[in-house]
């Protein structure tokens, strides 16, 4: 019975789109750091990403983020930025 709680829960969390897709939500610090990047997925990849970056809306000016979103923000700027500098066509 808690299994089945648990994924009730992840699953709201998630969610699907219409192709049965799973959308992408907030990623934690650590699952930014460990996020598989790929040349091979990079358009489906940076769309993911940017969604997240659209989700969390930090502020443009670093000195108005928490140490923790402005980390976060970091990481996540750079592993976009990855894309540019390692799959440039």
């Amino acid at each position: 019975m808690k299994y089945a709680v648990l994924l009730i829960a992840l699953f709201c969390l998630v969610g699907c789109d219409n192709q049965g897709n799973f959308e992408v939500g907030p990623l934690t610090y650590q699952q930014l750091v460990d996020y598989p990047v790929s040349c091979d997925l990079a358009d489906q990849q940076l769309a993911e990403l940017k969604k997240v970056q659209a989700l969390k809306n930090f502020n443009e000016d670093p000195d108005h983020l928490t140490e923790a979103d402005r980390a976060y923000n970091s990481r996540l700027k750079a592993t976009i930025w990855w894309y540019t500098y390692r799959c440039a066509q």
